[in-house]
């Protein structure tokens, strides 16, 4: 039998926002157990009074007591910014890859924003704009998709902070996630991550990020 207590906790589990203001002691309990009730009794088949939801609700909050937090405070040491880049998709074969590591090892990728991420059935390369008529020229396929005016948005993390840690990464994309900052791609290595923006969100994006800085 599927008990009450184990399905308010589903139900709050999934949802960000309440699991957070419950962790934090700010939920209103009443007025969440209101709004869950017809999710809870349609799991249960049954009616399901309120105030035994309100009392799972209760119970939860104890156990939370020393949870930490969905979104930990992440030290940023350092903020770079790469500037215009554009972005080529292609269909994954064979031939495309030896084209790709062609054109790679024809530049000094030392000196310029050049990454190439392999699925199981796309490659993306992203460089700096000025390197698209030369890589057109040098890959025979057709891209798939092609997009320009981008911004690499890098920052640099302490390992110590960054690795051990649990969802350090959803902290910064929730952060930009609630400036409604449209990701293009996020590429990362062990203490950097780079977030590609279009060039209109490049400010905002530096904005939000500022505050982890």
């Amino acid at each position: 039998m599927i008990k009450i207590a184990s399905v308010v906790s589903d139900i709050i589990s999934n949802d960000e926002i309440a699991l957070e203001s419950l962790r934090s002691g700010i939920l209103n309990l009443s007025a969440y157990a209101r709004l869950i009730t017809p999710g809870v009794e349609k799991k249960l088949y049954k009616h399901v009074r309120r105030g035994t939801i309100v009392t799972a609700l209760s119970r939860l909050v104890s156990d939370m007591a020393n949870t930490p937090s969905l979104r930990p405070h992440v030290k940023i040491e350092d903020i770079s910014i790469k500037s215009p880049l554009v972005e080529l998709s292609f269909d994954k074969s064979s031939q495309l890859i030896k084209e790709v590591n062609s054109f790679r090892s024809s530049l000094d990728t030392d000196k310029n924003f050049f990454t190439v991420t392999q699925g199981f059935g796309e490659v993306t390369i992203i460089m700096p704009e000025v390197l698209l008529t030369k890589a057109l020229t040098h890959i025979s396929q057709k891209p798939k998709s092609k997009y320009t005016a981008l911004v690499a948005v890098n920052i640099r993390i302490i390992a110590d902070n960054y690795i051990e840690t649990p969802n350090m990464i959803y902290s910064l994309v929730a952060t930009l996630a609630a400036k409604r900052i449209n990701l293009i791609e996020i590429i990362s290595t062990y203490t950097e991550i780079s977030f590609i923006v279009n060039q209109s969100d490049m400010e905002r994006t530096v904005d939000a990020l500022k505050n982890h800085f």
